[in-house]
C-alpha cells in the first residue's frame, strides 16, 4: 500500500474546495495512493490561542500514524508523499521522522509549502521538541501529546529541523510576500526551518520561490471572488505543477504533468503582473520585485524600513531571480523562480519560432508573448 499524507496549514480545513489538497490527494489515489487528509491546527478548536500557537500539532501527526498503523499494522508500505503547508509544512517534516522510526525502508517524498515553524512568547518556537520546555508540569508527571510522539517514534529535538536518511526528496517552495503596509511594520514573517542537514546526506532537495502571499499556492480559486480566481488559480497551478514534476522524476507517480505551455503562460503572467507594478490579488505594489532582485541588489537590507522592497523577512532578494543573470545571454529575462526558467528551455524553440504565427495557440495562452516582449525591452 501507498500512502499520501496531507497536513493543511493553520485554521484550514483540509477537504474545503478553497484549497488544492483534495484535488492533489485524488490524483494520488488515482496512482494508488491511500490519502490520509489532517486539518490545520486550531481548526477544531474555539481558543485563539491554540491556534496562535499551534497547540495540537503532535495529535494531528499521531492520527495520521495511527492511520498508516491500522492498514498496514506493521507492514513496511511501498512508498509515502507527505504534503504540509505552513505549520502543516513542518508536521509533514516530523511525520517523515516517525515514518523513518515506523518503516525505515519505505521511502518518503516530502513537499512543505511555506513551512512555518511558529512563534512561542515562552519555548522556542511552535514545534519545541526539549523535554524541559516552560510550563510542562514535571512535579505531576504529564507527558504532553508531543512527548508522547517523541517517545513512541524515538525523535530527537532537532526533528523539525532536520530530514531523516528515508526521505528520497524534499520539497518545498516560498512565498515572496508583498503587502500594502510593510514599510515600517514587520508583519506576519513565516520562517522556514533551517533543515541543515539535507546536503550533508545526499538527499534530493530542491527549494523554489514563488510571488504572492502566504498560502498563495494552495489557494485553489473555486471558493474565491471572480476578481480574484485568477491570481490564486495560476499560483495553485505553478505549485502543482512543482509537486507533480518531481513526483514524477523521483518516479513517485506518473502521467501527472500539466501542458507546459500552460505552465509558461501562469509563470509569465505571475513575471507580467510583478513587472507591472501589481501583487498577488491585483492590488498595486508601485515596484517590480524582480527588477528589484535584479537590478537593485544593494538597496535590500535588514531593517524594517526596506520591507516595501523585500519578500519575506529571510529572503531578503529573490536569489532565483538574480541568478537567471548567470544563464545564456541571450536568455536573459525576469523569470520567477527555476521551474519557469526551466520549462522556458524545454519549448524555447517552440514559444520563440511559433508562437506569433499560431493565433489560435496565442489566444490558449496569451501571456507568454507580452513576457518575451518585456525581456527584449529590459535586457536590450
Amino acid at each position: 500500500m501507498k500512502f499520501a499524507i496531507f497536513f493543511a496549514g493553520s485554521g484550514q480545513e483540509v477537504s474545503h474546495d478553497e484549497f488544492v489538497y483534495k484535488d492533489w490527494a485524488e490524483r494520488l489515489e488515482s496512482h494508488g495512493y491511500h490519502p490520509i487528509l489532517c486539518d490545520g491546527v486550531g481548526i477544531h478548536s474555539k481558543s485563539m490561542r491554540k491556534r496562535f500557537t499551534g497547540a495540537g500539532w503532535a495529535k494531528i501527526i499521531q492520527e495520521a500514524m495511527n492511520a498508516v498503523d491500522a492498514i498496514q499494522h506493521g507492514v513496511q508500505p511501498e512508498k509515502v508523499v507527505v504534503v504540509g503547508m505552513s505549520r502543516g509544512g513542518v508536521e509533514a517534516v516530523i511525520c517523515a521522522h516517525c515514518l523513518n522510526d515506523y518503516c525505515p525502508e519505505t521511502p518518503v517524498f516530502v513537499f512543505a509549502i511555506d513551512p512555518v515553524q511558529g512563534y512561542h512568547a515562552i519555548n522556542s518556537g511552535a514545534f519545541d521538541m526539549r523535554g524541559k520546555r516552560i510550563g510542562r508540569v514535571l512535579s505531576l508527571g504529564f507527558k504532553g501529546s508531543r512527548d508522547k510522539l517523541k517517545e513512541r517514534y524515538r525523535l530527537k529535538d532537532d526533528a523539525p529541523k532536520t530530514i531523516p536518511e528515508n526521505v528520497d526528496m524534499y520539497l518545498s517552495v516560498l512565498s515572496q510576500f508583498r503587502g500594502k503596509n510593510r514599510g515600517v511594520m514587520w508583519g506576519f514573517t513565516p520562517q522556514s526551518p533551517s533543515l541543515t542537514n539535507m546536503i550533508d546526506k545526499g538527499q534530493d532537495t530542491k527549494i523554489y520561490e514563488l510571488l504572492g502571499d502566504h498560502s498563495s499556492g494552495v489557494y485553489s480559486g473555486k471558493a474565491c471572488e471572480v476578481a480574484f480566481k485568477t491570481s490564486r488559480e495560476i499560483r495553485s497551478l505553478v505549485t502543482s505543477d512543482m509537486f507533480y514534476h518531481w513526483l514524477l522524476k523521483k518516479k513517485f507517480a506518473s502521467t501527472m504533468q500539466y501542458s507546459p505551455l500552460e505552465v509558461l503562460d501562469a509563470y509569465c503572467k505571475i513575471a507580467i503582473d510583478d513587472l507591472g507594478g501589481l501583487q498577488f490579488d491585483n492590488a498595486r505594489s508601485g515596484f517590480s520585485f524582480l527588477m528589484a532582485s535584479q537590478n537593485e541588489p544593494g538597496r535590500f537590507t535588514n531593517a524594517a524600513g526596506s520591507r516595501f522592497l523585500k519578500g519575506r523577512g529571510h529572503l531578503i532578494e529573490s536569489k532565483q531571480v538574480a541568478e537567471s543573470k548567470k544563464y545564456d545571454q541571450s536568455l536573459h529575462g525576469y523569470y520567477v523562480n527555476e521551474r519557469h526558467f526551466e520549462v522556458y528551455r524545454e519549448i524555447q524553440r517552440i514559444v520563440v519560432n511559433g508562437l506569433k504565427s499560431n493565433h489560435s495557440v496565442m489566444k490558449l495562452y496569451p501571456n507568454i508573448e507580452p513576457w518575451l516582449e518585456h525581456n527584449r525591452r529590459g535586457f536590450k
